[in-house]
């Protein structure tokens, strides 16, 4: 003979489905939304003024690469006629010491400070020439650059640390 032993529906219903007692919890509270939501606010700022500084740094590089392009355009046009170009000054936009005999090389220096203000706009330039002996001259190019509209004339060299100026500023020396 076969006993089966069957447990009571009673007894089912009296076991506590959490082990604390009560029933159990299903679902998410408000009070748990807004605090992951809070979360993913703070992440997603932190993310966001990454890619700002990221945008910022990568607009920097390029305008500096567009400034040492140029120097070296200039540097190549000098190189061309290097005659006269001891009486050359440029001081921001202007262009000082051009005579009947420098007017070939005034010319080019001119359409160079016309791509200059094309590609790198609120930039500011200057430039010195020096004799070192014999056929040999020394060129020194400083070229600034802001944001903003104004500029004074650079001078790079006095700029010790890359936090010292808010924009950019090279400067670039080659002998003739």
């Amino acid at each position: 003979m076969i006993v089966q032993q069957s447990i009571a529906p009673s007894r089912i219903l009296d076991v506590p489905l959490n082990p604390r007692g009560g029933t159990s919890q299903r679902g998410v509270t408000l009070v748990e939304s807004l605090i992951a939501l809070l979360v993913l606010a703070i992440a997603l700022l932190g993310v966001a003024s990454l890619q700002l500084l990221a945008q910022r740094d990568e607009i920097d590089a390029r305008a500096r690469s567009m400034a040492v392009t140029l120097g070296g355009d200039l540097f190549e046009q000098l190189r061309l006629a290097p005659e006269g170009i001891d009486d050359l000054t440029i001081g921001g936009d202007t262009l000082g010491g051009c005579s009947a005999t420098t007017q070939a090389l005034c010319e080019r220096i001119r359409a160079w400070q016309s791509t200059l203000a094309t590609r790198l706009p609120n930039a500011a330039v200057d430039f010195a020439s020096d004799s070192i002996g014999g056929r040999l001259t020394q060129v020194s190019l400083s070229i600034g650059w802001r944001r903003a509209a104004s500029m004074a004339s650079p001078d790079c060299r006095q700029i010790r640390r890359v936090d010292e100026t808010p924009n950019g500023c090279i400067h670039l020396e080659t002998v003739l």
